[in-house]
């Protein structure tokens, strides 16, 4: 038995570099965003399984909490160790402006090393203090938001990247797929409203709050989509594209916005 223990620590130990090396030579993004999903689904689990577990340690226990509170100080607590890691990293990384920086390699690699300090830390979250997670829930109300908008900015690079790269190639196929994608993504968008609904407005509770934000997010959405088809905003994007379009020379570019403040 102990043999073969030992061969599956030692295979798990040569996947997991396996995987770390492999994650190295790919984009950094996509890994650090499946280190944060991962760390979504260990708050998930230690929320549902968790709370048995955090009542027998004397630093956590308290017998004035619910239930509730326990599930909370789990999901908090990972959320804590997820904070620093990424923290730390951002920290590290200030200054760096491109490739050549040393500290550039340890942003896309070391992943084994990351993945233990990640655990470790998640792991040390649990030895802290009560009052220490109380100070972090506070704080995190509002840092969450930021990160939500830095989210969003990113999102937002990104979709603006993807479109450009498809008119780019001035082929119908590519307006056909870029209208398809569109048109899906606010079905999902729209769909996964409907389902916030559900989590966040359950029945014999009073969340008038989250209904207001929900509806105004789908109403804004709408709006925004109705704003983007109409014509003077079409034309507005449809200037910018012509002065940006490096085959135009100035004359050409000139002639071409009189005309079409014409008619």
């Amino acid at each position: 038995m102990s043999c073969l223990a030992s061969c599956c620590a030692a295979s798990t130990c040569g996947l997991c570099s396996t995987v770390a090396s492999g994650i190295s030579r790919k984009s950094a993004r996509l890994a650090y965003c499946g280190l944060f999903g991962l760390s979504l689904i260990v708050s998930w689990i230690l929320r549902e399984v968790g709370a048995p577990l955090l009542e027998k340690l004397p630093w956590i226990k308290s017998s004035t909490q619910t239930k509730t509170w326990y599930q909370e100080q789990a999901v908090l607590r990972v959320s804590l160790g997820n904070f620093l890691f990424f923290a730390i990293l951002a920290l590290i990384m200030i200054g760096v402006k491109d490739q050549n920086d040393k500290r550039d390699s340890w942003h896309h690699g070391g992943w084994t090393a990351k993945m233990v300090i990640w655990i470790l830390l998640v792991i040390l979250m649990f030895f802290l203090p009560n009052i220490v997670i109380t100070v972090y829930e506070i704080l995190s109300k509002f840092g969450a938001g930021i990160f939500l908008l830095v989210q969003v900015i990113i999102l937002l690079d990104f979709t603006h990247s993807w479109n450009d790269a498809w008119v780019e190639k001035d082929e119908q196929k590519w307006y056909i797929a870029l209208l398809a994608v569109s048109i899906g993504c606010y079905l999902v968008a729209f769909a996964f409203s409907g389902i916030l609904f559900i989590w966040f407005n359950p029945s014999g509770h009073d969340c008038g709050l989250n209904v207001f934000f929900i509806v105004m997010t789908m109403v804004l959405a709408f709006s925004f989509g109705v704003i983007a088809l109409h014509p003077a905003v079409r034309i507005s994007l449809f200037f910018y594209l012509l002065l940006l379009h490096d085959q135009l020379t100035c004359c050409k570019q000139l002639v071409l916005i009189r005309h079409i403040f014409m008619y």
